[in-house]
């Protein structure tokens, strides 16, 4: 018998017990979609992440205070006046109430520099973002995240309508769209000189953004920028109590770290419903060979070798396992679009996960099914013809 009609008789007996097949496929199935279900979300999840940080451009870097009187607007000025700087934006963030159509909600406030918009970009699905022209800086508008707009039941006709910011009177322009992540939360953005009267404790910032020239620039500014403001400050080189300078490039890859460290801890938790279901491969496998032994004896006397019993029930339980392997591949990948349908992330389909998981589960197969396929191939014709 040549290794074809081998094949096919292999075949033939997992069909001839579909329930018992079905069950036996049952913890691979488990295994391997909880494998890409898994991974696929944490590689979604990081896919958006990377393009929020990214929209924030990988050729800036952030300065925070870490205390309410650690960074100033003069400090801003001068980063401005260093080489490879392009641009530079400072932000200032506070609480405060917003009040329109009879509703009233607390939210986020955040007062932005005439160049926030053109740097950072900021989505905006409704109207438009504060004006970067110096004649309307200090004009009292006002952009809000989807979010607060609908706590606010506004609406696309509400644009350019007043509503109350801390009690004062402001025009609403624009509203952004929170997927894209800059409206997130409840907020509201308002010019810088609007917030210093509004909100802030001028002359103090709490955030300043910097541009460099390119992203090959960005870690000599990074370096001027520290150097500059601790000699402002009188700081060593060794303090970092004041500010927080962070790379938006390293954070990116940071990110991807965390998110390869996280993929392989999930799959090797869903792996253990992997072995789990190579231990049932095995098990069946091995009631299979009892149930068959005399089916064994028939085709040992008439001439089967061994090597072609062997052969036959280790396809049975790879083909069991592959079998186990797609449906779990399948299932896994529709529970993933589910889950970040839900969850709100991308959704990814790694091809290198999907053949992993399937050369895994092929592996389970052959590892859980060599002890049944030799235990067949070593039953004796006599014994075997005579078992009951």
């Amino acid at each position: 018998m040549n290794l074809f009609s081998t094949f096919k008789l292999a075949i033939s007996r997992i069909i001839a017990a579909k329930t018992r097949s079905l069950l036996t496929m049952l913890g691979v199935v488990i295994g391997v979609a909880a494998i890409v279900a898994l991974t696929s979300v944490s590689q979604g999840a990081t896919v958006g992440i990377n393009k929020s940080l990214a929209g924030l451009g990988t050729n800036q870097i952030s300065i925070t205070a870490s205390a309410p009187q650690a960074l100033s607007e003069s400090d801003a000025i001068a980063i401005s006046e260093l080489d490879r700087v392009k641009s530079v934006y400072t932000q200032v963030t506070g609480r405060g109430t917003a009040s329109a159509n009879g509703n009233q909600i607390t939210l986020n406030l955040s007062g932005v520099s005439s160049n926030y918009g053109p740097i950072a970009n900021p989505a905006v699905a409704i109207g438009s973002f504060l004006s970067s022209s110096a004649d309307v800086a200090g004009a009292r508008n006002v952009v809000l995240s989807a979010r607060a707009a609908t706590n606010l039941e506004l609406s696309e006709s509400d644009i350019g309508k007043p509503i109350r910011i801390n009690g004062v009177e402001y025009s609403l322009v624009g509203v952004l769209d929170d997927a894209l992540s800059f409206g997130g939360g409840t907020r509201a953005y308002v010019s810088l000189e609007s917030a210093r009267t509004l909100f802030s404790q001028y002359p103090y910032l709490q955030s300043i953004t910097v541009q460099a020239e390119t992203r090959a620039d960005v870690d000599w500014v990074l370096f001027q920028t520290d150097s500059l403001l601790k000699t402002r400050y009188g700081l060593p080189a060794d303090n970092d109590t004041q500010f927080v300078i962070t790379n938006q490039a390293n954070l990116l890859s940071t990110v991807n770290t965390i998110s390869v460290t996280l993929s392989l801890l999930l799959s090797g938790i869903a792996s253990i419903s992997l072995i789990v279901g190579g231990i049932g491969i095995m098990n069946i496998m091995l009631v299979s060979v009892r149930e068959r032994t005399r089916e064994v004896g028939i085709r040992r006397a008439i001439g089967a070798k061994r090597s072609q019993i062997l052969i036959q029930f280790l396809i049975e339980a790879v083909l069991l396992s592959i079998a186990g392997g797609i449906v779990g591949i399948i299932l896994g990948q529709i529970a993933a679009f589910f889950l970040a349908l839900l969850g709100g992330w991308e959704f990814a389909i790694d091809l290198n996960v999907i053949l992993l998981a399937l050369g895994f589960s092929s592996l389970v197969g052959i590892v859980f099914g060599v002890w049944p396929a030799r235990t067949a191939s070593r039953l004796q014709p006599v014994d075997a013809l005579r078992f009951e």
